[in-house]
Formats: C-alpha cells, sequence, structure tokens
C-alpha cells in the first residue's frame, strides 16, 4: 500500500485566492442582486479554473487527495551464498533485469555472497485519469493497479517485442477467464509463417492460468509458463505477470474497469520540497534523446531545469536505473 500524507493542493487554492483578497463586493460597488450575481458567478469561475489548473493540466493530477506521488522504500538485500537474482526478485515482487539495472550489474548471473543490492521497489507513481484504474507503462515494465484514492498496486511484467509492440492507448477489461485455451492469431501465423495452432489449458499453454482481456485488439493480460521473461520485452504485444501476482490481479480487477497503456521513461514528482527524477531505457526507440524529454516533462511541472544539481542530474539521464534520484530542492524563495 502507498504511503499517504494529506495532499496539500486544496489549502494552496484557498491561500491564492486569499493573497488576492478577492471579495463578493467593493467598495463604492452598485450593491444590488444584478451585480451580486455578477460577482458571484466571476468568482465561481476563478475557482473552478484555478482547480482544472491543479488537477486537471498539472501532471500531478494523478496523486489523489491524501497520495503522495511517491510509491514504496529504499529496500537493500544482502546476497547470500546460493542465492540468484530471479529468486531474489521473486522474493520482492519484481523483476531481475530491473534489480540488475538498478544495481548496474553487467551480468546479472554473477551475484556474489556479502555484495548488498538495492531493490527497485520504490517508485514515481504514474500521472492518470482517475477513472483509468488500471496503468501499464511500457518503459519501466510495470503495472500499477490503483485500487482506491489511496491504495495502488504494482505488478512487474513482460511486454511486446521491438519489433511487435505492445500498443498504447486507452483500453476496457472486457472478460476473464480461468485455464484459457491460447487462440494463434491470424496476424501471428502470418508474420511466423506457421500454421494456426491451438494450445488447450495445461502447462505449455503460454497464457498460463488466468487471462483478463482488454479492448485492445488481440491483447490481454495474462499468467505465463515463462516467468523469466518478465521485465523484458519478450511477447507478442501481451502483457505478461508472474503466475501468483497474476491470480491476485485478475481478482482484483472487474470487467469494465478501465485502464491505459503509456509510454513514459522519465517520470518526474515534487514531495516535501525535493525533487525526484526516475529515468528508465527508451524500449522501443521512441523519444530519441532522454535530456529532451526530461525537459519537456520539467516544463509540465513548472520545474526551472537550470537550478537542478547537474552532476545528479546528468548521472541519472545517462545511468537509467530505473529508481527516484533526487536532483534538486524547490526554492523557497
Amino acid at each position: 500500500m502507498a504511503k499517504t500524507t494529506d495532499h496539500p493542493r486544496p489549502a494552496l487554492v484557498f491561500q491564492v485566492l486569499s493573497l488576492r483578497k478577492i471579495r463578493l463586493y467593493r467598495p463604492g460597488a452598485p450593491q444590488t442582486m444584478k451585480m451580486f450575481l455578477r460577482y458571484f458567478k466571476l468568482r465561481c469561475a476563478l475557482c473552478a479554473m484555478l482547480f482544472a489548473i491543479f488537477y486537471v493540466i498539472s501532471p500531478s493530477m494523478a496523486f489523489s487527495q491524501g497520495m503522495s506521488p511517491l510509491y514504496g522504500d529504499p529496500i537493500t538485500h544482502q546476497i547470500e551464498k546460493g542465492d540468484v537474482l530471479y529468486g531474489i526478485a521473486l522474493r520482492y515482487n519484481c523483476s531481475y533485469p530491473a534489480i540488475s539495472r538498478a544495481n548496474r550489474l553487467r551480468n546479472p548471473n554473477e551475484v556474489r555472497a556479502g555484495k548488498e543490492l538495492f531493490i527497485p521497489s520504490f517508485m514515481i507513481l504514474p500521472r492518470h485519469n482517475h477513472e483509468e484504474t488500471v496503468i501499464l507503462n511500457i518503459p519501466e515494465f510495470r503495472l500499477y493497479h490503483f485500487l482506491s484514492k489511496k491504495e495502488v498496486k504494482v505488478y512487474p511484467v513482460c511486454l511486446g517485442l521491438p519489433t511487435w509492440q505492445t500498443p498504447r492507448g486507452q483500453f476496457q477489461i472486457i472478460n476473464k477467464v480461468t485455464n484459457p485455451a491460447w487462440y494463434m492469431t491470424n496476424d501471428m501465423s502470418e508474420k511466423m509463417a506457421i500454421k494456426k495452432e491451438v494450445v488447450p489449458p495445461g502447462p505449455l499453454n503460454p497464457l498460463g492460468d488466468r487471462w483478463i482481456g482488454t479492448s485492445l485488439e488481440h491483447i490481454g493480460i495474462h499468467s505465463t509458463n515463462q516467468p523469466m521473461s518478465i521485465g523484458r520485452p519478450l511477447s507478442h504485444g501481451c502483457v505478461r505477470l508472474y503466475p501468483d501476482p497474476a491470480r491476485a490481479f485478475y481478482e482484483a480487477v472487474s470487467v469494465k474497469d478501465k485502464g491505459r497503456i503509456i509510454y513514459e521513461p522519465i517520470k518526474m514528482a515534487v514531495w516535501q520540497d525535493n525533487i525526484y527524477l526516475e529515468v528508465h531505457e527508451d524500449v522501443y526507440q521512441m523519444i530519441g534523446d532522454h535530456r529532451k524529454e526530461f525537459e519537456k516533462v520539467g516544463k509540465l511541472l513548472e520545474i526551472d531545469v537550470d537550478y537542478l544539481d547537474k552532476t545528479a542530474l546528468a548521472t541519472c539521464l545517462t545511468e537509467k536505473r530505473g529508481i527516484p534520484v533526487v536532483v534538486g530542492r524547490v526554492s523557497k524563495n
């Protein structure tokens, strides 16, 4: 569950109104009902505009009242004899490629006893429309399920190959199936030049034992018989989950729930005067320049990027570790 703290924006709106000393009547203004209604409508319009600025236009719209824009806590793991990265990832509900990136491991197959690993369990929540309870961010290989305004569950996923990409866009959950059969699509048969086949439920079924269908053509969220693919772009467009988390998500989600697949390799948040930056790989090569994308996101958050810690910023953009890093503080001036 996300750590929660009272949201500051409503108080800020009323502080702005107070500072501008907006009143219903000005000294000397005609005190008529007509004027009263005119002033009242004007103030209501201004309040609506301010709320729109703070809750709709701002990228911080993702964060409900009472929800921090940060999820989880930093965790470290002391490697013991016999540990393997995949097993460690399962223990902490993340993927081994994510642990590898967070710790800058050149060879994820070589982990030595006694070494301390940083577990990527601390992250910035993605922006979202609150009607959309399932958000999947392609570059970070994570699915976010917003159960309420103050609770969110996070699942590591496998996504489509760069040559067979998971599509972006809004979707709706259209069906749920236990122990599904797998039907090869016409598109897959043509691209792979193989005969269409049907795989019945069982250990050889690539869908595992849970299927959650979406309104995106041929795209579903499902379990898998290849759990080591989690955290990597290896599917034919569908979204794979670890088997146990797939069952949990299956029970938690409902038909007609809305969601969105987004592509945000750069995430930023301001919390308790700290400016956090989280950078991921451009897995589908869609942004080209991480620095330009960072500047774009910073502009949306109205952050003057010229006054950030240049060393921390450059390191974060270069290493792309996929973990939040403090790159500056909000100026009090």
